[in-house]
Formats: C-alpha cells, structure tokens, sequence
C-alpha cells in the first residue's frame, strides 16, 4: 500500500498553506495507521476528530485569503472542501458501523491519499500561482 508523505513536489509555493498541508498529510497517515493497526477506538477517534477539527482550520485559512485576494476560483474550491468534510463524515461512520479493518485503512489511505494531491496539484496550485502573479505572500506564520 502506498505511503502518505509530503514531498517538495507537492509544494504550491505558498509557505502558509504547504504548512498546512504538510500537517493534514502527516494527520491522514496517522489515522491509516491506527487503523490498519487496531489501535483502538480511542486511538483512531481522536486521530479522525483531530483530521476533521484541522481540516476545518486549514480550509478557513485558504478560504480567507482567497476571499481577501478577489480569487475567482473561490467556488470550486469551497466545493472542492465540502467533498473532503463529506468524505471524512463517511469514514467516521465506516469506522463506528465497522471498527478497524483492513479495508477500511486501504480506503483512508488510497481515497484521502489521492483526493489530497489531485487537490493540491489541480486546485490548491492555481490558488498559489494566483497569489504569485498578484505578489502576495503567505507566511507560515500567518
């Protein structure tokens, strides 16, 4: 099964939202991992909780920038957001009707994993090119 890690390949140029980025990657495979595992219920909740609960953070920060930057892509993106919240509310009921499982940890790897880069690569992208061509920087720290 594939591993879920950051590579400078997945950098938008933005140092704010690689960041980020690099924290869901690592919170994505720490929920794979507690679940292939059978860590346990406790384990993997908190893990997904914490995924949810970052993944709202991370949205709301590129949400606000986009919006304070007139980004006309804005939309699509916020949808694009909606499905990855949708997805996560699917795999924590898959997890409460089903407990670990194998399955369950090849799905959150392999959906999560690719959902993840084909956003950073054809979404997240244009945002950070955007934000190039209007000079705009993002700090980390931000």
């Amino acid at each position: 099964m594939q591993r879920i890690e950051w590579t400078p390949r997945l950098s938008v140029g933005v140092p704010l939202i690689d960041q980020q980025h690099q924290s869901l990657i690592g919170r994505i495979r720490d929920l794979a991992q507690a679940v292939e595992e059978y860590q346990g219920i406790g384990v993997v909740t908190s893990t997904l909780n914490f995924l949810i609960e970052y993944a709202d953070y991370h949205f709301s920060t590129e949400e606000k920038h986009m919006t304070g930057n007139d980004y006309p892509g804005l939309e699509y993106h916020k949808g694009q957001h909606e499905e990855f919240r949708r997805t996560l509310a699917n795999l924590e009921t898959d997890f409460q009707e089903e407990g670990s499982s194998q399955d369950l940890a090849g799905s959150i790897k392999t959906f999560l994993f690719d959902w993840f880069v084909t956003h950073i690569d054809r979404v997240d992208r244009g945002f950070g090119a955007f934000l190039a061509h209007k000079g705009v920087v993002l700090d980390a720290e931000e």
